[in-house]
């Protein structure tokens, strides 16, 4: 195997994906199911439990569930995302050893991360376009003015669900090359995505706390992508554009480590 590392080619990265997407048709429904039902269960506790208890309104001129919903869509990609980038990419890089196999074919390392990245954006998005329907159908309206369904801005969040769920991708892949046992996950998902889910904004204004939590939440991915579903559900403003400047630079800035670190595992 050439030990240079390249970018990663698009049939190459292409056939990495259409090999998910093959077998993800055969299980969608299992699959989908717990990571589907998840954020709605969220929804009913606290947007209709605890939304009961606060005025109509008091949050950004909407109800609680208005405001907690396109948190819920972007916290949905980044768990479908971290957990297809975690143990789903270790078992086939260490246990079903299915990465050793698909190098030694002309899809090269490169292409299998980056295949990787792409597959679990695109998982991101298909669990995030199902919960946005559930949404329409169930009749929740994220903008007072309008439908979910019916607004065109909305129409824009499932790319951006593909867009984070790479981003989320690149994050746990990262942990993924790093480390040597399964159970070292623990610690990616106690002490990153947890207190990314809780203290994002998805419940609550982070703004709110006392500083420097508001800073240190505005350089944490899960903050932008909130800002960015949220934004998209009532209609944008420009400060939207910034969110998603954020996402760009930083995932294209932490990508090619994870593929840099595999490729050096596959190599030995």
């Amino acid at each position: 195997m050439n030990s240079q590392i390249r970018l990663p080619s698009p049939r190459g990265t292409f056939r990495v994906w259409q090999r998910n997407m093959t077998i993800f048709r055969k299980y969608w429904k299992t699959i989908m199911f717990p990571n589907f039902v998840e954020p709605l269960l969220y929804l009913a506790a606290l947007g209709l439990g605890l939304g009961a208890f606060i005025q109509e309104g008091g949050i950004q001129g909407g109800t609680y569930v208005q405001y907690i919903a396109p948190g819920l869509l972007a916290s949905n990609a980044m768990f479908a995302a971290s957990f297809e980038s975690t143990f789903n990419t270790f078992v086939k890089l260490k246990i079903d050893r299915i990465y050793d196999a698909i190098v030694t074919t002309p899809v090269n390392a490169e292409d299998v991360v980056a295949g990787e990245y792409l597959w679990a954006g695109t998982r991101a998005a298909l669990y995030g376009t199902g919960f946005l329907t559930v949404l329409a159908i169930l009749g929740f309206t994220l903008s007072p003015e309008a439908p979910l369904i019916s607004s065109f801005w909305a129409l824009l969040i499932p790319p951006m669900l593909l867009l984070i769920g790479v981003m989320f991708s690149v994050m746990g892949t990262l942990f993924t090359s790093l480390i040597q046992r399964i159970d070292l996950y623990a610690y990616y998902f106690t002490l990153v995505v947890t207190p990314l889910f809780l203290f994002s904004g998805i419940f609550f204004p982070v703004e709110n706390f006392p500083a420097p939590v508001p800073q240190i939440a505005w350089f944490t991915p899960l903050y932008h992508a909130v800002n960015v579903c949220r934004e998209l559900a009532t209609g944008p403003s420009v400060a939207v554009l910034a969110d998603i400047a954020w996402i760009l630079v930083f995932t294209s800035l932490l990508a090619l480590l994870p593929i840099r670190f595999m490729r050096r595992r596959l190599i030995s």
